[in-house]
C-alpha cells in the first residue's frame, strides 16, 4: 500500500470500504507473521475485539474514524509496516458538532458570570495596592 493524502469521505460507505479493505490487508500480513490477535493487542494495547472489527471492516464497533486511524497505525507498526501510510489510507470524517455546544445564550451567560466574578476579585484585591 502506497501512501496517499488524507482526503475527506463522501460518504460513510467509503469508510466502511476503505477500513475492511485494509483490516484485510493487515490479517493477512498478521497470519503469514503466525501472530494472534491476543498478541497484537498486547504489542499496540487496542482490544482485541477493536483489531477484530479493523480486520472484518465493521466500524458499527469502532469509534469514531480519526480513533481508528491511530489504531490503524499502531496495528501497523507492530507488524513492522509503515503506520503513517497505512493510516493515511482511511478517510476521516470531521467529528460532529452537538448543537448545544454552539448555543450563543450557554456562552454569553457563562463569559458574563466570569466576568462578574473576576470583577468582585479584582474589586477585594484594589483596596490592598
Amino acid at each position: 500500500m502506497t501512501a496517499k493524502t488524507v482526503q475527506p469521505c463522501s460518504a460513510a460507505e467509503d469508510y466502511r470500504q476503505q477500513l475492511a479493505a485494509i483490516g484485510g490487508y493487515l490479517k493477512t500480513i498478521r497470519t503469514h507473521q503466525g501472530l494472534s490477535l491476543q498478541q497484537v493487542s498486547q504489542r499496540t494495547r487496542v482490544q482485541p475485539n477493536q483489531l477484530r472489527a479493523i480486520e472484518t471492516g465493521d466500524a458499527r464497533k469502532l469509534p469514531e474514524a480519526i480513533y481508528v486511524r491511530g489504531f490503524l497505525k499502531q496495528y501497523a507498526q507492530a507488524l513492522g509496516l509503515n503506520g503513517e501510510d497505512i493510516a493515511a489510507q482511511v478517510c476521516v470524517e470531521p467529528a460532529n458538532i452537538k448543537l448545544r455546544w454552539l448555543n450563543q445564550a450557554d456562552f454569553s451567560s457563562r463569559s458574563h458570570q466570569h466576568n462578574r466574578s473576576l470583577g468582585h476579585w479584582w474589586a477585594k484585591l484594589t483596596p490592598l495596592v
